[in-house]
């Protein structure tokens, strides 16, 4: 049973397995090259919304759910909290879902867009009752909206630009500079920790030098939860880079005038064109105290700063889902590197170079996911180590 361990990453990932293992009584020394805060982390910039995306593994569902429970509670927990609850809506051009009741038979293929060849299983986490998940057409939508009072473009809008349904559900939003800050705060205090340090500049240039240092400190364990640093480290060539580029605007910024009636925030989400593109999505999330808009994924694209052709499609996608960036611009940017990776590496490692009883745990891999499973990997991450 693991006693004491060397937890390498302080994102949202290494952050919260550290806090598990500590939970569970295994001393804790937490080594990071960058501060969790620092604006060139993945987790630091993440927009911070529940739910499973671009994570290709089949573990995912379960990491989800027990993450989304930790969220829920911490939510209402605190006026002050990390996490809130915020409506969601993710527009679609095509139905992709169960047949919805009276639209469909009155619609008629013109009304669904040849949604016979487009109709696919929901995902296993719209099912859950706390997300009051609902699949429904944009007339649905803007008939709820009467009572909701979302600031969401309108039927019209919606319309013209060819979506025609929506999922619509209230998954929790953790403000990730918040939530970062109280996870390594709560590391910093626990009386089971050893040490912290999460500006030591230093990237271990292998396993093998990592686990050394792992031993020269003590602990029987490491875990290495280094995100897209692994790629180097573990010579892993599947974990690849996809690039995010997003703005910032005040959370209390002017709207746009066909949004300035509606009264409360709502994340609006496209994977589709016209809004989104075949390479770049787009999507608006109230995240504290900022309005992020974004965004990109694209595997493979190393460009450190934004380009002007992708600020300038964000600005126009921020006017498009209601904010008026004339009378608020942005007020700030950030490129990052989700670390995807075909099926997340969570596993021990088995090894014949380490001491009888010293385990290598690799946790890495999360894609676009990490706020999503953060706290269920990192139990699994005690499941492993038996504690």
């Amino acid at each position: 049973m693991t006693s004491k361990a060397l937890v390498v990453g302080a994102g949202a990932i290494g952050l919260r397995t550290a806090l598990e293992l500590l939970r569970r009584n295994v001393r804790v020394v937490l080594r990071s090259p960058e501060h969790p805060l620092h604006h060139s982390t993945c987790s630091m910039g993440a927009g911070g919304l529940w739910m499973p995306f671009h994570c290709d593994d089949p573990r995912v569902d379960s990491w989800a759910a027990s993450t989304l429970d930790e969220l829920l509670l911490e939510a209402k927990s605190t006026d002050d909290s990390a996490v809130e609850i915020v409506p969601t809506i993710l527009l679609k051009r095509y139905h992709n879902g169960p047949i919805i009741e009276n639209y469909v038979v009155a619609k008629g293929s013109e009304g669904v867009e040849n949604s016979s060849s487009k109709v696919s299983p929901l995902p296993s986490w719209t099912s859950d009752p706390r997300l009051d998940f609902q699949h429904l057409s944009v007339e649905m939508l803007s008939w709820q909206n009467n009572v909701h009072q979302l600031r969401i473009p309108s039927q019209d809008d919606l319309v013209n630009a060819g979506y025609r349904f929506c999922w619509m559900f209230k998954p929790p939003i953790v403000d990730a500079p918040k939530k970062l800050q109280s996870m390594l705060n709560e590391v910093g205090q626990h009386p089971m920790t050893e040490d912290v340090n999460v500006k030591t500049g230093k990237y271990y240039a292998t396993v093998r030098e990592m686990i050394n240092e792992a031993i020269n400190l003590g602990c029987d364990t490491v875990v290495n939860c280094t995100g897209l640093g692994s790629r180097d480290l573990c010579s892993d060539p599947t974990v690849v880079g996809a690039r995010g580029v997003l703005l910032h605007f005040d959370r209390t910024c002017e709207r746009m005038e066909k949004f300035a009636s509606m009264a409360n925030d709502a994340a609006i989400l496209t994977e589709e064109p016209s809004w989104a593109s075949e390479t770049d999505n787009c999507y608006l999330i109230p995240r504290g105290d900022v309005i992020v808009v974004g965004g990109t994924y694209l595997e493979g694209d190393n460009e450190q700063s934004i380009r002007p052709e992708e600020k300038e499609r964000i600005i126009k996608n921020a006017q498009l889902l209601g904010v008026d960036t004339d009378k608020s611009p942005s007020i700030g940017e950030w490129t990052g590197f989700r670390p995807y990776r075909p099926t997340t590496r969570l596993e021990l490692e088995d090894r014949a170079d380490v001491p009888n009883g010293f385990k290598v745990v690799h946790n890495y891999g999360h894609g676009g996911s990490g706020w999503t499973v953060f706290a269920g990997a990192a139990r699994e991450v005690a499941s492993l180590l038996d504690v």
